[in-house]
Protein backbone atom coordinates (compact mmCIF):
# COMPACT_ATOMS: atom_id res chain seq x y z
CA UNK A 1 0.00 0.00 0.00
CA UNK A 2 1.17 3.74 -0.59
CA UNK A 3 1.86 5.79 1.51
CA UNK A 4 1.42 9.94 1.55
CA UNK A 5 5.17 10.50 1.52
CA UNK A 6 5.34 7.48 -1.78
CA UNK A 7 2.38 9.30 -3.16
CA UNK A 8 4.03 12.55 -3.27
CA UNK A 9 7.18 11.02 -4.17
CA UNK A 10 5.44 9.62 -7.59
CA UNK A 11 3.86 13.17 -8.09
CA UNK A 12 7.09 14.90 -7.69
CA UNK A 13 9.46 12.69 -10.00
CA UNK A 14 6.21 12.89 -12.39
CA UNK A 15 6.44 16.53 -12.53
CA UNK A 16 10.28 16.54 -12.97
CA UNK A 17 10.81 14.07 -15.86
CA UNK A 18 7.92 16.77 -17.66
CA UNK A 19 9.40 19.59 -16.72
CA UNK A 20 12.97 18.17 -18.04
CA UNK A 21 11.55 17.39 -21.16
CA UNK A 22 10.33 20.55 -21.75
CA UNK A 23 13.54 22.02 -21.19
CA UNK A 24 14.88 19.87 -23.60
CA UNK A 25 12.58 20.22 -26.27
CA UNK A 26 12.84 23.94 -26.05
CA UNK A 27 16.75 24.25 -25.71
CA UNK A 28 17.80 21.96 -28.36
CA UNK A 29 20.02 22.67 -31.25
CA UNK A 30 18.16 24.22 -34.24
CA UNK A 31 19.49 25.22 -37.80
CA UNK A 32 18.35 28.87 -38.72
CA UNK A 33 15.94 29.39 -41.17
CA UNK A 34 17.45 30.69 -44.19
CA UNK A 35 13.89 32.34 -45.90
CA UNK A 36 16.22 33.57 -48.60
CA UNK A 37 16.92 30.06 -49.74
CA UNK A 38 13.51 30.79 -51.29
CA UNK A 39 15.14 32.30 -54.19
CA UNK A 40 17.18 29.08 -55.43
CA UNK A 41 13.84 27.18 -55.67
CA UNK A 42 13.94 25.57 -59.33
CA UNK A 43 10.72 23.47 -60.61
CA UNK A 44 11.05 21.61 -63.62
CA UNK A 45 7.67 19.77 -63.98
CA UNK A 46 6.56 18.09 -67.08
CA UNK A 47 3.45 18.47 -69.28
CA UNK A 48 2.16 16.21 -71.27
CA UNK A 49 -1.48 16.91 -73.58
CA UNK A 50 -3.32 15.32 -76.77
CA UNK A 51 -2.72 17.00 -79.52
CA UNK A 52 -4.99 15.94 -82.37
CA UNK A 53 -6.75 13.02 -83.16
CA UNK A 54 -7.96 11.47 -86.55
CA UNK A 55 -9.97 8.84 -87.47
CA UNK A 56 -10.36 8.35 -91.22
CA UNK A 57 -12.11 5.07 -93.20
CA UNK A 58 -10.82 4.42 -96.31
CA UNK A 59 -13.23 5.98 -98.23
CA UNK A 60 -13.27 9.40 -96.69
CA UNK A 61 -10.38 9.93 -99.61
CA UNK A 62 -13.17 9.64 -102.08
CA UNK A 63 -15.35 12.73 -103.61
CA UNK A 64 -18.32 11.77 -105.75
CA UNK A 65 -16.41 8.80 -106.46
CA UNK A 66 -13.36 10.43 -106.88
CA UNK A 67 -9.94 9.33 -104.90
CA UNK A 68 -8.59 12.51 -103.42
CA UNK A 69 -5.21 13.10 -102.70
CA UNK A 70 -5.75 13.90 -99.52
CA UNK A 71 -7.11 15.57 -96.36
CA UNK A 72 -6.52 18.48 -94.02
CA UNK A 73 -7.39 20.01 -90.85
CA UNK A 74 -6.13 22.42 -88.59
CA UNK A 75 -6.03 23.93 -84.75
CA UNK A 76 -5.64 26.98 -83.39
CA UNK A 77 -3.69 27.03 -80.63
CA UNK A 78 -2.25 30.26 -78.55
CA UNK A 79 -0.66 28.46 -75.38
CA UNK A 80 2.42 29.09 -77.17
CA UNK A 81 3.20 32.74 -77.32
CA UNK A 82 1.41 33.18 -73.89
CA UNK A 83 4.48 35.01 -71.39
CA UNK A 84 4.77 31.81 -69.00
CA UNK A 85 5.37 29.84 -71.91
CA UNK A 86 7.51 31.99 -73.44
CA UNK A 87 9.71 32.50 -69.95
CA UNK A 88 9.64 28.77 -69.06
CA UNK A 89 9.52 26.33 -71.41
CA UNK A 90 12.94 24.79 -72.31
CA UNK A 91 12.29 22.23 -74.57
CA UNK A 92 9.45 20.28 -76.18
CA UNK A 93 8.40 17.15 -78.30
CA UNK A 94 5.52 15.85 -80.12
CA UNK A 95 4.92 12.10 -80.38
CA UNK A 96 2.96 11.47 -83.59
CA UNK A 97 1.62 7.56 -84.18
CA UNK A 98 -0.49 6.78 -87.16
CA UNK A 99 -2.17 3.64 -87.20
CA UNK A 100 -2.69 2.24 -90.97
CA UNK A 101 -4.84 -0.50 -91.58
CA UNK A 102 -5.18 0.81 -95.67
CA UNK A 103 -3.33 -0.80 -98.70
CA UNK A 104 -1.33 2.42 -99.25
CA UNK A 105 0.92 4.45 -97.59
CA UNK A 106 0.25 7.93 -96.77
CA UNK A 107 2.67 10.70 -96.12
CA UNK A 108 1.82 13.11 -93.14
CA UNK A 109 3.12 16.87 -93.25
CA UNK A 110 2.73 19.20 -89.90
CA UNK A 111 2.71 22.92 -90.65
CA UNK A 112 3.23 25.44 -87.71
CA UNK A 113 1.79 29.06 -88.58
CA UNK A 114 1.83 32.16 -86.85
CA UNK A 115 -0.40 35.05 -86.25
CA UNK A 116 0.49 36.28 -90.06
CA UNK A 117 0.12 32.52 -91.58
CA UNK A 118 3.27 32.36 -91.83
CA UNK A 119 5.02 29.06 -92.00
CA UNK A 120 7.48 28.67 -88.45
CA UNK A 121 8.36 25.08 -88.71
CA UNK A 122 7.24 22.31 -91.29
CA UNK A 123 8.36 18.19 -90.92
CA UNK A 124 6.52 15.59 -92.23
CA UNK A 125 6.46 11.67 -91.80
CA UNK A 126 5.46 8.30 -93.31
CA UNK A 127 3.05 5.86 -92.59
CA UNK A 128 3.72 2.58 -94.26
CA UNK A 129 0.45 0.71 -96.34
CA UNK A 130 -0.91 -2.39 -94.67
CA UNK A 131 -1.11 -5.26 -96.86
CA UNK A 132 -3.32 -7.37 -95.28
CA UNK A 133 -5.64 -4.82 -93.74
CA UNK A 134 -4.22 -5.34 -90.17
CA UNK A 135 -2.85 -2.36 -87.96
CA UNK A 136 0.60 -0.95 -89.09
CA UNK A 137 1.92 1.41 -86.17
CA UNK A 138 4.14 4.35 -86.87
CA UNK A 139 6.05 6.57 -84.39
CA UNK A 140 7.58 10.18 -85.29
CA UNK A 141 8.94 12.05 -82.57
CA UNK A 142 9.72 15.96 -83.40
CA UNK A 143 12.09 17.94 -80.56
CA UNK A 144 11.53 21.28 -80.55
CA UNK A 145 14.97 23.32 -78.22
CA UNK A 146 17.04 26.36 -79.31
CA UNK A 147 15.41 27.82 -82.86
CA UNK A 148 12.94 24.68 -83.48
CA UNK A 149 11.79 26.14 -79.61
CA UNK A 150 11.70 29.56 -80.67
CA UNK A 151 9.50 28.71 -83.89
CA UNK A 152 7.09 26.32 -81.42
CA UNK A 153 6.61 29.68 -79.02
CA UNK A 154 5.53 31.97 -82.61
CA UNK A 155 3.25 29.28 -83.54
CA UNK A 156 -0.56 30.12 -83.17
CA UNK A 157 -1.92 26.89 -86.04
CA UNK A 158 -0.91 23.42 -86.21
CA UNK A 159 -2.50 22.08 -90.10
CA UNK A 160 -2.37 18.65 -90.52
CA UNK A 161 -2.22 17.28 -93.40
CA UNK A 162 -2.97 13.57 -94.92
CA UNK A 163 -1.80 12.84 -98.38
CA UNK A 164 -2.07 9.37 -99.84
CA UNK A 165 0.64 7.91 -102.02
CA UNK A 166 0.31 5.71 -105.37
CA UNK A 167 -0.75 2.61 -104.97
CA UNK A 168 -4.16 -0.27 -106.05
CA UNK A 169 -7.39 2.94 -106.57
CA UNK A 170 -9.74 3.32 -103.27
CA UNK A 171 -13.36 2.40 -104.13
CA UNK A 172 -16.17 2.87 -101.23
CA UNK A 173 -15.58 -0.69 -99.99
CA UNK A 174 -12.13 -0.32 -100.25
CA UNK A 175 -11.39 -1.83 -96.13
CA UNK A 176 -9.04 -0.11 -93.66
CA UNK A 177 -8.81 3.42 -91.81
CA UNK A 178 -5.92 5.43 -90.77
CA UNK A 179 -5.32 7.27 -87.40
CA UNK A 180 -3.13 9.99 -86.46
CA UNK A 181 -3.20 10.84 -82.86
CA UNK A 182 -0.34 12.86 -81.15
CA UNK A 183 0.95 14.71 -77.66
CA UNK A 184 3.07 16.78 -76.74
CA UNK A 185 5.44 16.97 -73.67
CA UNK A 186 6.68 19.88 -72.64
CA UNK A 187 9.86 20.50 -70.21
CA UNK A 188 9.32 23.44 -67.91
CA UNK A 189 12.28 25.23 -65.56
CA UNK A 190 10.70 27.89 -63.45
CA UNK A 191 12.90 29.69 -61.51
CA UNK A 192 12.81 32.98 -59.63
Amino acid sequence: MFSFKSTMFIKVFKYLIITLIIVLVSTSCTKEVDFNQVNNIQLTPVIESSLVFINEPANRFLVNGTEISGLQDSANIDVFNDEFVIDYLEKAEFLFQTTNSINRGFQVQVDMLDDFNQIRHTFSFSSVASPDNSDVVNEHIEVFEGNFLTALKNTTKLVFTLNILSGEPINQSTPGRIILKSKGTFYLNIQP
